[in-house]
């Protein structure tokens, strides 16, 4: 009995760099999400998601997908800046809103006979009034998938990590104010950006809503630490703070992951408006800084 659609996992891919020694180092995790043209529902445009901490020190990332051909995975290269400097993808205008989009065209991965898949922002996704509305809410559970610790191994698969909804009604209270959600599903460093699914239930309170669908609901941050700081009487001084993980683990809700992709749509637009102008065509052109994987 599957709980997460196939096309969930194939979604959610390793995001490493080349190192010298022609080794990959893994840094994070990253997801598709599919927007639909608003002027033909049957045809979707991608963007790949993921946290604004995960690119910040680096001019180009690998995404790794799997293949039915040839070796198991397949790296592709993005670069994030164009020769001049300038960013090839769109973040959260908000500083704190930890997202950031690129848009991606898919046609390398399927001429390649990578595996691949997206959450349809309309179809698999769930804002924070349709989660409200749907019943999920502190206590219901989730899955938080990604590639923690640098575990990317032969085969691309995302570690899985059951938790639950931890709070989410302030969220729910004040949507307009940049809220997020907590989730009580223990992360570490690499699970940044990935993906957080609601889990599918069949039985409620009596009276209440039922969320019968698996649907995305969120970007995940970064674990919140528990820091304890240790004290000497003799020095009367601070000595050391240790550190740990408190398993509560920030979540940016999808209204904001929309939001990063329409900015990241207008990008897009803009530029082929003027490289369109440049070159005095009525032609439609590809966008040297749309990404193809």
């Amino acid at each position: 009995m599957a709980i997460i659609p196939s096309g969930f996992i194939n979604s959610v891919v390793a995001l490493g760099i080349n190192l010298p020694d022609n080794k990959k180092h893994w840094i994070g995790t990253g997801f598709i999400v599919g927007r639909k043209e608003k002027n033909n529902p049957a045809l979707s445009t991608h963007y790949l998601i993921t946290n604004k901490h995960v690119v910040s020190s680096v001019k180009e990332i690998c995404v790794r997908f799997n293949s039915v051909e040839g070796t198991f995975v397949k790296d592709y290269p993005i670069s994030l800046y164009d020769e001049k400097g300038t960013p090839l993808f769109s973040p959260h205008p908000i500083e704190t809103t930890d997202i950031i989009a690129i848009q991606i065209s898919p046609q390398q991965l399927i001429k390649d006979k990578s595996i691949w898949g997206s959450f349809d922002l309309d179809d698999h996704a769930l804002t924070l009034d349709q989660m409200r509305s749907t019943g999920v809410e502190e206590g219901s559970l989730v899955y938080a998938l990604g590639f923690p610790m640098n575990l990317v191994e032969t085969i691309k698969v995302p570690i899985c990590r059951l938790g639950c909804v931890s709070r989410i009604t302030d969220a729910f209270i004040l949507k307009d104010a940049n809220p997020i959600f907590l989730v009580d599903a223990q992360t570490f460093p690499g699970n940044s950006g990935g993906p957080v699914i609601n889990r599918p239930e069949a039985i409620s309170i009596t009276g209440t809503p039922t969320n019968t669908t698996a649907n995305l609901i969120g970007v995940l941050c970064s674990y919140i630490p528990y820091r304890e700081t240790l004290y000497s009487r003799q020095t009367d001084r601070d000595r050391m703070v240790q550190e740990e993980n408190s398993g509560l683990t920030i979540v940016h809700p999808v209204d904001r992951i929309k939001e990063v992709v329409e900015l990241e749509r207008e990008r897009i637009e803009t530029q082929r408006r003027e490289s369109s102008s440049v070159t005095n065509s009525d032609e439609t052109q590809t966008s040297k800084e749309e990404v193809t994987v």
